[in-house]
């Protein structure tokens, strides 16, 4: 059997156990767990089958009615099946879930652990993080961070060319009052 075929022939397997899994998470049965896992598996054979690069087209045209975050989500279940077992460092903390009647597969999800983020998503998450930062700063922040390595000539520059002459003119009477304060606070320091 080639590789194709055995894809398309997991292809009812995989159907059934969705609409099982769907099926029992409506009726809150906690069975939709198993059937999820069910599918999972088959999906993941799906996978190895038509490849990595392959399957998400192989998934739309064959299985058109699981969505492909439906499909994640059961191949990460059943990739972690153990957990799920008796003795799972998981299995409790479901049948509590099914004990409610709230066995929801997402819920399930939620308890794995998290998968490992990717370079650019790293990435991402620091621009965001940076930018977070900077926002919080606000403008007297940045300014005070961009202005402070200028030397007292460039802070000039600066400010004439920020400044009309009619502003700059007050600034000696403003520093001439505020510098020994300044200076009596470095010295308390």
């Amino acid at each position: 059997m080639t590789d194709l075929n055995k894809a398309l022939s997991l292809v009812p397997q995989i159907r059934e156990a969705h609409e099982e899994a769907e099926r029992c998470q409506r009726s809150s049965h906690t069975r939709a767990l198993e059937y999820a896992i069910k599918a999972g598996d088959a999906l993941t054979l799906a996978k190895e089958a038509v490849g990595h690069g392959a399957f998400g087209i192989w998934r739309q045209q064959n299985l058109p009615g699981i969505p492909p975050t439906t499909a994640t989500l059961y191949m990460r279940l059943a990739d972690h099946k153990d957990k799920f077992r008796v003795g799972g460092d998981i299995s409790n903390t479901v049948a509590d879930l099914s004990a409610k009647g709230e066995p929801r597969l997402l819920k399930a999800a939620a308890l794995l652990p998290k998968r490992p983020l990717t370079p650019a998503q790293i990435t991402a998450a620091k621009i965001r993080k940076d930018a977070k930062a900077a926002a919080q700063k606000g403008n007297e922040g940045i300014a005070k961070e961009w202005l402070k390595p200028l030397g007292v000539d460039e802070l000039v520059f600066v400010l004439m060319e920020v400044f009309d002459a009619e502003y700059l003119k007050g600034l000696p009477a403003v520093l001439t009052k505020a510098l020994p304060a300044a200076v009596g606070m470095e010295r308390r320091v």
